[in-house]
């Protein structure tokens, strides 16, 4: 098999005397998704901030095609665009313009010329619908509107892999389903991608690999058919049963 895109070894992660992960190791293929599901609170999003360094970490290492991520290296910002990262609640600068912050990171930190990178920007809001809103504001935008553009803004960037943190959550039901359509289409062009996310429905429509944390580690992982229909743990058979409900008639 190929090199990992990612390779986490023996991560160890502590918020003060809480331990958030102790020894977590996983290796992330070119092309693979890898939906990380759990409990509130086992650290699905703060594993993801530790692979963009946006959290220190007490031990162990992360490596992007094996170069170290570490908010020591000389190189970390580099680092950073190749891992795009889109957040719950968009983080779009409500002053500027749906194209202005598509284009501001790739003028800005990669010095790519306005008309090659707009061009970019407008051929991928027209894939997904949102191509007459390019001159628009934040503020004029649904929720799952902003969510789109979030993606659109990472994808300018060219990362090598997405990062995509419960990004419907913050979302109402009917605008839920846009933004999931265009993660499955990022997935079909073979995208490699690692996402948190509670539609379960989704994570395994969308996975080649489900991995399930709790209590400081990975409990469990396999392909959504394993995970879902054939569970190893109790654990994960418990959780499971947390999305399930049956009316119980007299």
């Amino acid at each position: 098999m190929a090199e990992p895109v990612l390779t986490i070894e023996h991560l160890t992660k502590r918020f003060g005397d809480l331990e958030v992960f102790r020894d977590i190791s996983l290796d992330i293929h070119e092309g693979e998704v890898i939906v990380i599901v759990g409990p509130s609170g086992c650290g699905k999003s703060t594993l993801l901030r530790c692979i963009n360094a946006l959290e220190e970490i007490q031990g162990g290492e992360i490596r992007l095609r094996g170069e170290l991520i570490s908010k020591d290296s000389k190189h970390l910002a580099e680092m950073r665009q190749k891992i795009g990262m889109v957040f719950q609640n968009y983080e779009l600068f409500p002053h500027k313009t749906v194209l202005d912050n598509i284009l501001l990171a790739p003028m800005k930190v990669q010095k790519r010329p306005k008309n090659e990178v707009k061009e970019e920007a407008l051929s991928l809001l027209a894939r997904i619908g949102l191509e007459e809103k390019a001159d628009s504001f934040p503020r004029q935008l649904s929720g799952g509107q902003k969510q789109r553009v979030a993606i659109i803004r990472a994808l300018c960037m060219h990362p090598e892999i997405l990062l995509f943190d419960e990004v419907t959550a913050a979302l109402d039901p009917e605008m839920v389903r846009e933004v999931l359509e265009v993660i499955l289409g990022l997935a079909d062009q073979g995208r490699t991608m690692v996402i948190v996310t509670h539609e379960m429905q989704f994570a395994r429509a969308v996975a080649d690999r489900i991995i399930f944390l709790d209590d400081g580690g990975i409990v469990e992982e396999g392909t959504p058919e394993q995970f879902f229909d054939h569970p190893k743990t109790e654990r994960a058979e418990r959780f499971l049963q947390t999305f399930t409900f049956e009316r119980k008639r007299s």
